[in-house]
């Protein structure tokens, strides 16, 4: 069981279920005078042995390094890294067509009580896929959000609150992928949200820095995605491990995340990141670091929402680049070609003129027109 507020062990007469339902309303009154542990505190947590922070004003200590399930499909690796001492996961109901919550949902049936869970999926949709995972609550939802309209849509709070007070769930949150400044700012001016799932991949921006900062400021727990190199953890080269543990150290040390959320589709990757956890966070190399953004520039997209609305055929540029990451970097072919066919119709590659003003835009230089048509030739 994870370290909770108050005490070491929790009042066996309190079940977690109770106490997210109290931790929930409590962070709301926190976030309003801007509670939050001093970083010395923050750098001495462990759990299970393995360094922890105390997740925003949510009062749930987690590992600093989080299990990302977007490539499991067995059940093996998971239980592993809890056993190993992880005890922050991360799952979605659409992760490799529904494999990987059904594999969550089989650890579940014995290790609940070891993890904090992080679900994306709405509120509304939730006691579906409450049945899946074997539980009856998660402490985190984090439904993806695509746009400013979506995080100030304020239906969101008043379904979340429903489950909430149904013991379904704890605390609100959303994942993000794209705009992320612009959204941080928003969601922390808005005052509902206790956590978000946020992409990195622009973290070289000080703008999205200094959003990052203000939000973690107000209360809410940052866990980070899209901020580490695509390959997984087999057959990796000296350099590139020092890259991977130079972004996990910098994002949850001078970027103002509070967690990494880690990929770990195999029993290298959980070894990479478990040897990390214990023995390098905290290590950083300036020379890795600009190695790992060099890397991007022409090849990966930053996702900070430049394209959106150039294209004058409505084409969904950074989906369909994210899509394409999904089949060519994560091996999760099926799910990148179902994540592409949901695009609404005369909005994929196919209706790309080929004008070329998404490029005159692209803060990386990005062949754009070349990666639609690849992306068409393979997901489509």
């Amino acid at each position: 069981m994870p370290e909770l507020p108050g005490s070491r062990r929790m009042d066996s007469r309190i079940t977690r279920r109770e106490f997210i339902r109290k931790s929930a309303a409590a962070a709301v009154g926190a976030a309003a005078v801007g509670a939050l542990a001093g970083p010395a505190a923050a750098q001495e947590l462990t759990v299970n042995g393995l360094p922890a922070t105390t997740f925003g004003n949510t009062g749930l200590k987690v590992t600093k390094i989080a299990f990302g399930g977007i490539q499991t499909s067995e059940p093996t690796v998971l239980m592993r890294a809890i056993d190993s001492g992880i005890n922050f996961i991360h799952t979605s109901p659409y992760y490799t067509n529904g494999r990987s919550i059904e594999a969550f949902g089989k650890v579940m049936k014995t290790h609940r009580q070891k993890v904090v869970i992080a679900l994306k999926a709405r509120p509304e949709e939730l006691d579906r896929w409450l049945k899946v995972l074997n539980t009856d609550y998660v402490e985190m939802l984090v439904p993806p959000v695509e746009s400013l309209a979506d995080v100030s849509n304020d239906s969101v709070p008043e379904n979340f609150e429903k489950a909430r007070k149904a013991g379904k769930c704890g605390f609100m949150g959303y994942a993000c992928h794209n705009d992320m400044a612009s959204i941080l700012n928003r969601s922390r001016e808005l005052g509902w949200y206790h956590v978000t799932l946020m992409g990195y991949s622009d973290a070289s921006n000080p703008v999205f820095l200094e959003a990052a900062k203000k939000a973690r400021e107000a209360g809410m727990g940052i866990l980070t995605m899209k901020g580490l190199p695509k390959r997984g953890g087999e057959g990796l080269k000296p350099a590139e491990v020092a890259q991977i543990t130079s972004r996990c150290s910098s994002m949850v040390t001078t970027e103002h995340a509070h967690c990494v959320l880690a990929t770990m589709g195999s029993f290298q990757a959980l070894d990479l990141y478990l040897d990390i956890l214990e023995n390098r966070l905290g290590w950083v190399s300036p020379a890795a670091e600009e190695r790992y953004w060099a890397s991007q520039q022409g090849t990966y997209c930053s996702m900070c929402d430049r394209c959106s609305g150039v294209c004058p055929n409505g084409v969904e540029i950074r989906r369909i680049l994210r899509y394409r990451m999904y089949q060519r970097d994560y091996g999760l072919a099926d799910y990148a070609r179902t994540k592409y066919g949901l695009l609404s119709e005369g909005c994929d590659a196919a209706a790309c003129s080929e004008c070329g003003l998404c490029e005159t835009v692209c803060k990386r230089s990005l062949p754009i027109r070349e990666l639609l048509r690849q992306a068409r030739a393979s997901l489509a």
